[in-house]
C-alpha cells in the first residue's frame, strides 16, 4: 500500500480525520475546566477525579480495542465507531446542568476515544515501511495538532465575540459548535482502506512481552504516575491571566506539538526512540518546573510550549518502538496494552495532584513540583534499564 515515495493514502486521511477531530476537542479543553468550575460547581479535586477516571476509561478500552483489532484482523470499523461515539456524546455537553451530568457525558466520550486509537495507529502501521514509522506518526500527530491549535483560537475568539451573552451561554455555544468539525472528520473515514497483506500477517500466541516491550512499559507507567493532566495547567494559567487570554496561552502548546511533531518523527527514525524518549521526559519536567515556581504573565506561554514539545514525542515515539520491537505484527495490541497500562496510571496521578493543590503547604504549586521529580526519575530508569528498538517491522 505504501508508494516508494511519500506517504501512503491511509495515513494522508488519517492526518485529515485527526485534524478535524481536534479542532473540535481542543475548542473544549481550555474551557471544560473553567465551564465546571465556574458554571457547575466542581472544584479541583473533582477536575482531578474526572481527568483520572476518563483516562482509565480510555486505557481499558484501547487493551480491548487493540486485542479485537488483531484478533478479528480488522482496523476500519473499530476506527469509524471509536469516532462516531465521541462525535455523538458531544452533541450533549451544551445540555448538562450538573457536573455529575457533565461527567457521565464525558466518561462515555472517553470510551470512544479509547476505541479507536489502537486500531488506527495499527492502519498507520500497517501502511508504512519502517524507514517511514516516524515520519508517518509524526505527520498524523502534525495534523492532529493543527487541528487542535484552530480549535483554541476560536474558543477564544467566540469568548471575546460572545462574552456579552454571559459566560455559562458562551461555555454553551462552543460546546454546541465544536461538534461540526468532529462530524466532518467521522465522514472521511469511509475513504479508509484496510491492508490485507500485513494483517495476514498478523501471528496469535505470541506473546507481546519480550525483555525489550517488558522493560519499556515498565519506564513508561512508571512515568505516567507524574504526567498530571492538562487541566490542571489551565487552572494554574488562569490564576496569572484573564479568562480570555487562557485560550490563547494554550495555544502555545497546540502550536508547539504541530511544529515539532514531524521532527520529533524524524529525529526518532535517525536517532531511535530510546534516547528521543528521555528527551521528552526532560521537557516535561522543565515544563511542570515553569508552572511550579514562575508567577509571571509569561510563564504559562513558556510552559505550554515546552508540554507541547513533550507531547509530539510521547505521541509518536513510542508507537515507532512498539512496532518496531513487538513480535508478531500484533501492533494494535502492543499499542493498545501500553495506551492502556500508563492510562490506568493517570488516575492516581490525577488524583495525587488534586489533593495536592488541595493543600496548605505548596498549595498549587505542589502538583507540578511532583511530576516534575517523578519525570526525571523516569529519564534515569529509561537510560539504565530500556534497550534500544530491534528493529524488526517490515
Amino acid at each position: 500500500m505504501a508508494r516508494k515515495k511519500g506517504l501512503s493514502r491511509n495515513t494522508k486521511i488519517l492526518g485529515v480525520v485527526s485534524f478535524l477531530n481536534d479542532a473540535s476537542s481542543e475548542m473544549l479543553e481550555p474551557i471544560v475546566p473553567l465551564f465546571l468550575v465556574n458554571v457547575l460547581g466542581a472544584n479541583a479535586l473533582i477536575i482531578g477525579l474526572l481527568e483520572g477516571w476518563t483516562e482509565i476509561l480510555v486505557a481499558v478500552n484501547r487493551i480491548i480495542s487493540g486485542w479485537l483489532s488483531d484478533k478479528y484482523r480488522n482496523r476500519k470499523n473499530l476506527v469509524l465507531f471509536g469516532y462516531s461515539l465521541s462525535t455523538f456524546m458531544k452533541v450533549f455537553f451544551a445540555y448538562a446542568t450538573s457536573w455529575q451530568q457533565f461527567f457521565a457525558l464525558k466518561t462515555v466520550e472517553r470510551v470512544g476515544k479509547g476505541i479507536r486509537t489502537p486500531p488506527r495507529d495499527a492502519l498507520i502501521g500497517d501502511s508504512e515501511p519502517s524507514t517511514r514509522l516516524g515520519a508517518a506518526f509524526g505527520f498524523r500527530k502534525m495534523m492532529d495538532s493543527s487541528g487542535a491549535i484552530l480549535g483554541p483560537l476560536l474558543a477564544a475568539f467566540m469568548l471575546a465575540f460572545f462574552i456579552g451573552m454571559g459566560e455559562e451561554e458562551v461555555y454553551r455555544t462552543i460546546f454546541m459548535i465544536a461538534v461540526i468539525p468532529a462530524a466532518l472528520g467521522v465522514g472521511m473515514l469511509f475513504f479508509v482502506k484496510e491492508n490485507p497483506k500485513q494483517i495476514s500477517k498478523i501471528r496469535d500466541g505470541v506473546s507481546l512481552f519480550n525483555g525489550h516491550v517488558k522493560d519499556f512499559m515498565i519506564v513508561a507507567a512508571f512515568f505516567s504516575l507524574g504526567q498530571i493532566g492538562t487541566a490542571f495547567f489551565v487552572l494554574r494559567t488562569s490564576e496569572m491571566l484573564p479568562l480570555v487570554m487562557v485560550p490563547v496561552a494554550y495555544l502555545a502548546y497546540t502550536a508547539a506539538y504541530a511544529a515539532f511533531a514531524i521532527p520529533a518523527g524524524l529525529m526518532t527514525d535517525r536517532i531511535g526512540p530510546k534516547k528521543i524518549m528521555m528527551l521528552s521526559y526532560v521537557l516535561f519536567a522543565a515544563g511542570s518546573l515553569v508552572f511550579a515556581f514562575s508567577e509571571s504573565s509569561f510563564s504559562p506561554f513558556l510552559g505550554f510550549l515546552l508540554l507541547g514539545m513533550f507531547i509530539a514525542i510521547i505521541e509518536t515515539t513510542p508507537r515507532v518502538y512498539l512496532v518496531e520491537t513487538v513480535p508478531g505484527h500484533r501492533y494494535a495490541s502492543a499499542i493498545g496494552t501500553y495506551q492502556g497500562v500508563t492510562g490506568i496510571l493517570l488516575l492516581p496521578a490525577n488524583l495525587i495532584a488534586g489533593l495536592l493543590w488541595e493543600t496548605e503547604w505548596l498549595g498549587a504549586p505542589a502538583p507540578f513540583i511532583f511530576s516534575a521529580a517523578v519525570a526525571l526519575v523516569a529519564v534515569v530508569l529509561m537510560f539504565v534499564f530500556v534497550k534500544p528498538a530491534r528493529g524488526n517491522h517490515r
